[in-house]
């Protein structure tokens, strides 16, 4: 598979699978927890992120940015290599269900409320199997071009919010406990930073990987400064009270803005720019299991694995959680330490691969 990706790729790609994974959620997220306060949890949680995925990119970099499945045989060994990389193909097999679902659920409860959610999963499932089926490259492609234009619209997005901001809706400033404003991160961290890591296993395709690493993390941050400056935005326009009890409080705020008499209702603008941020995360997804597939199958093509796993992620998107409230809990109390675990367990297998490669290293060299 001959793969070449661009660092503006990357940084695009990173970007997007930031910000449009939390941006008509987060404030409802962080607020829930922490207030006024919950522009300040963002911002923890974006340090927090950031300095875990700077971590995991310095291991990478160790390691010459090999692709994930085979850096995690190399370092594990064959067996537990393969079971890890087992793992990690269901964990980005879950996320691209978990994202399916989260979209259905705002289509049927924001824009077309007499809809069947299934419609839409069914829909954007197929595109992302009909883009996946022309690889990797295409995705990336299709990212570059419309990446200005979904930037464009969110940051026109949060400057049309300024006009109604209010100081007084943030004050006082660190008014709720440091543990509320800790569980109003947490409840983000992983929610999409952690998530973040998956993207890892696209790295060994870009053709200059000198500062990869800083193009990486500039992907990171700009999403996360972001969802920072976002929160802040609708926590003064709505205030607190009314951003926790609304689902998707962005889209909300956006509502009620009128650019003039003659364009009103362009929440629809961030809710198509959503839509398609939400449409390249769960491709990026899907193809990390199709690639995980290739490597374990050591097939040429992943292209037979594409209809079962779209079967398979449909068939995971309506039965992991039956409810919508069910499915708010899950993500607001356990996905966070879900993701962590996969974090903190490859994390350990690197540096034990990477010690153990520098041991071996050092033997070779002994007369």
């Amino acid at each position: 598979m001959n793969i070449q990706l661009t660092k503006y790729q990357l940084f695009t790609v990173t970007t997007n699978f930031v910000i449009f994974s939390s941006i008509l959620m987060a404030p409802a997220l962080t607020v829930t927890a922490a207030k006024q306060d919950g522009w300040i949890s963002m911002l923890f949680a974006f340090i927090i992120g950031l300095l875990l995925n700077l971590v995991y990119v310095l291991i990478l970099k160790k390691h010459q940015y090999p692709s994930l499945f085979s850096l995690i045989d190399r370092a594990a060994g064959k067996w537990i290599g393969t079971l890890l990389n087992l793992v990690v193909m269901f964990y980005a097999l879950h996320l691209a269900a978990m994202v399916v679902r989260n979209l259905s659920n705002f289509i049927v409860s924001s824009v077309f409320p007499n809809a069947h959610p299934w419609i839409y999963q069914i829909l954007v499932i197929s595109i992302v199997a009909f883009t996946a089926f022309y690889g990797v490259r295409n995705l990336f492609l299709i990212n570059e071009l419309l990446s200005p234009l979904l930037f464009l619209i969110v940051g026109t997005s949060l400057i049309l919010i300024i006009k109604d901001f209010s100081f007084i809706e943030i004050k006082p400033v660190f008014h709720s406990s440091f543990q509320s404003i800790f569980e109003g991160a947490y409840a983000t961290l992983g929610f999409p930073f952690i998530e973040a890591l998956i993207i890892g296993n696209f790295f060994h395709y870009v053709q200059q990987k000198k500062q990869l690493m800083f193009v990486y993390l500039s992907g990171i941050s700009l999403g996360g400064i972001t969802l920072v400056i976002a929160v802040l935005l609708i926590i003064g326009n709505d205030g607190a009270y009314m951003v926790a009890r609304e689902t998707y409080p962005t889209y909300s705020v956006l509502r009620d803005i009128e650019f003039t008499t003659i364009f009103e209702r362009i929440e629809i603008l961030i809710a198509l720019a959503w839509i398609t941020g939400l449409f390249f995360k769960i491709t990026v997804c899907f193809l990390v299991v199709m690639m995980g597939f290739k490597h374990l199958s050591n097939s040429k093509s992943y292209r037979p694995f594409i209809i079962p796993i779209a079967i398979l992620t449909w068939a995971m998107t309506n039965h992991l959680h039956k409810t919508v409230m069910d499915f708010s809990n899950f993500v607001t109390s356990s996905w966070t330490l879900y993701w962590f675990t996969l974090y903190s367990v490859l994390m350990m297998v690197f540096l034990i691969g990477f010690l153990r490669q520098k041991k071996q290293s050092g033997q070779d060299q002994l007369p």
